[in-house]
């Protein structure tokens, strides 16, 4: 047992969530500030209210996390910054970050500022834990598809803080991974405005809604291994969800327990989808995991949200921080009382009748209802002959206890780093001029059919470059049980001549390196601004692909010490699955074999699965990507084809008029690079 309780992480979505959370057993506290969060519709704080928030918290010992987990744009940089320095200097305990080049910059600025690498990261690995330590985050926020034995095994091994979801609502895709609902309705996930398109109907069900995950069965062996962070999600869902859901599991923690029935009935009243899974965690994926809405009638939670509002009104506070008090009275000095740091005095009179005793100030200032103090300590000492009227007791107590409040509530004296404090990024050299087209391949066959016609480097999947040595594409999601397998096929792809990989994820680029690879990024990086690019290179990546999410103007903005890869051909992936939805569609089959498999939705657009590496799948989209631009003028050094469902010799037809600056006939798409996502 490692003996130290985790803290429990809270959503807020509004000053008066903030109250929900802490006045009900919150250890910390985690809020959106400002456009760069990842929930833009939540209520969210003006600049007076963050920092009045901050203070609450910090004045009951509640520590808060505030998020700034999109991805930024060169352009809005400053501006993210700044909210950062406010953050800063406002005295927020944490930052949860997902853009690479904001975190750096953040770290350049204020390194003693905690960082916390948002879920939105996709961390899933040890390896990808520690490359997230080594580049100035202290906490990680794992992915909400880890597994029970990954969680161990990062926590007690990586060297940083693990953040684990325990309640709340579970994406289909890994997070920081999902495009659907960018690239279908210009609302993305990545720059916080999901619409949840995987909550709607598709083949006739709800193929893609999981069930809201509930670890509370859990708690005590994540505390056990030395989880740092339990996490409740649900900074949209009004303050009573948020008090009800805390309480249960702060009773938990503190008690090392499981929940009761009644406890898990209360949970399940206040919101599920056809109730709860922990399907990831413990292993036991499929269809037991899926759900909608479940309607819950407003008669069987009203008692619940009416003791919920009343815990957390307005003026009302819970005994959170404990106060050693001491108490003198004497002829030379008067009634003096220090609560904490701070003193208050008062006249004393010489007893005519009944003197103060001691036992009477310990009533007086025990008495300590109405503020968030709990008397942890007394010492009291009062001469004897004395009278302090109760009156005056009573009203040291409330003086010593406000001034403790407002002084607990200041914000720590911190320096943020003015200037351009990474001066290197400017001095980077310029890149070279277009130089041509890439491909990625999903077969053989495609990659024998693409030799000779003239592209610059073609990707292959690692099972295949184990079998030919030609440039391969790391899985984008493995687990650690899974990397030995991997590792292995690097081996035998280097034995034939591979020397380059495309990896998708911070988690690879160590193991890459570590095997002697050159390593180019790949989309899954979510490369969105110059900054990035420059944190890219600096862990060790030589060419990256940049975020399909951003604009072509600002690809044209993009500047740094690395080439520069633009997806520009090819049916986007937009969704990754740990839940494999091609055996769902095919009654618990494996069929990954049997042709290609596709969701339908309401709209009759077709949206193909792909099968991956573990019996994962990619959703891909109903359309090919097709731009053809001066390349050389957006300054990227090469354009990539991705082959997915064509055949070979569409793949050579296609890839040839690329390359000749030839027309192409069918059915594109300009994707997002002229529309933007919001």
């Amino acid at each position: 047992m490692n003996g130290k309780i985790p803290e429990l992480l809270a959503p807020a979505g509004s000053p008066e969530g903030v109250r929900a959370a802490v006045q009900s057993g919150a250890g910390a506290v985690y809020m959106g500030f400002g456009p760069f969060n990842a929930r833009r519709n939540a209520q969210g704080f003006s600049h007076e209210e963050m920092a009045d928030a901050i203070a609450y918290c910090r004045a009951r010992n509640v520590k808060s996390n505030i998020t700034l987990n999109i991805l930024v744009g060169d352009r809005e940089l400053e501006d993210a910054l700044e909210d950062a320095k406010f953050l800063y200097e406002a005295g927020a305990d944490a930052l949860i970050v997902q853009d690479l080049g904001l975190a750096r910059l953040i770290h350049a600025h204020a390194p003693d500022f905690a960082l916390h690498a948002s879920t939105q990261m996709t961390i899933h690995t040890l390896d990808g834990a520690k490359q997230a330590r080594d580049i100035g985050f202290s906490r990680v926020v794992l992915s909400r598809e880890c597994s029970r034995e990954e969680v161990q095994l990062i926590t007690e091994q990586a060297g940083v803080e693990t953040e684990v979801f325990v309640h709340g609502a579970l994406c289909m895709c890994y997070s920081g991974q999902c495009y659907l609902s960018a690239v279908i309705g210009q609302r993305s996930g990545n720059r916080g405005l999901c619409a949840q398109p995987c909550r709607l109907p598709y083949n006739g069900g709800y193929p893609l809604s999981l069930k809201d995950l509930m670890l509370a069965g859990h708690v005590a062996e994540l505390a056990d291994w030395g989880v740092s962070s339990l996490k409740i999600e649900g900074r949209m869902k009004r303050p009573e969800y948020a008090a009800i859901v805390t309480k249960v599991y702060a009773d938990l923690l503190r008690e090392h327990r499981k929940p009761t029935a009644g406890e898990r009935d209360i949970l399940r009243r206040v919101f599920s989808r056809d109730g709860f899974t922990d399907g990831y965690y413990t292993g036991k994926k499929g269809d037991s995991m899926f759900g909608t809405k479940t309607d819950v009638p407003m008669s069987e939670v009203k008692a619940l949200y009416d003791e919920a509002a009343h815990r957390f009104a307005e003026g009302r506070e819970a005994p959170l921080v404990p106060v050693s008090l001491f108490f003198t009275a004497r002829r030379d000095t008067g009634a003096v009382l220090s609560a904490g740091e701070v003193t208050v005095t008062a006249p004393v009179e010489q007893a005519k009748n009944r003197p103060t005793t001691p036992e009477m100030v310990e009533k007086s200032l025990a008495k300590t209802g109405g503020t968030p103090f709990y008397p942890q300590e007394m010492h009291i000492e009062v001469e004897d002959g004395l009278v302090v009227p109760a009156s005056v007791m009573n009203g040291m107590r409330r003086d010593a206890l406000s001034l403790l409040l407002a002084t607990r509530s200041v914000a720590p004296s911190r320096d943020w780093m003015g200037g351009n404090v990474l001066p290197r990024d400017e001095e980077a050299a310029a890149r070279s001029g277009f130089r041509g087209y890439t491909a990625s391949v999903r077969t053989e066959a495609q990659a024998e059919a693409l030799k000779n016609v003239g592209l610059e480097t073609v990707y292959v999947p690692l099972e295949v470059a184990a079998r030919t040595g030609l440039p391969a594409v790391l899985p984008r999601v493995f687990s650690d049980r899974e990397q030995g397998q991997v590792e292995m096929l690097l081996g035998e792809a280097m034995s034939r001549g591979t020397r380059t990989v495309l990896v998708g994820n911070i988690g690879h680029i160590p193991m890459a390196k570590r095997l002697g690879f050159t390593v180019h990024g790949d989309f899954g990086l979510n490369a969105y601004n110059s900054r990035t690019l420059c944190a890219l290179a600096e862990m060790g990546v030589s060419r990256q692909t940049l975020s399909f999410e951003a604009r072509l103007a600002q690809i044209r903005d993009m500047e740094g010490p690395l080439e520069t890869d633009l997806i520009v051909y090819g049916r986007l992936p937009l969704m990754i699955f740990e839940n494999c939805a091609i055996r769902r569609q095919h009654g618990g089959k494996c069929s990954c074999k049997n042709g290609v498999t596709t969701l339908t939705d309401r709209r009759k657009e077709s949206f193909p699965l792909l099968p991956e590496f573990g019996c994962r799948n990619t959703l891909i989209g109903n359309r090919p990507l097709c731009i053809r631009e001066d390349f050389a003028r957006l300054g990227v050094q090469t354009a990539r084809l991705l082959f997915t469902t064509e055949s070979p010799e569409e793949c050579a037809r296609i890839a040839r008029a690329f390359v000749g600056g030839a027309p192409l006939e069918g059915e594109f798409t300009r994707g997002l690079y002229k529309r933007g996502v919001e």
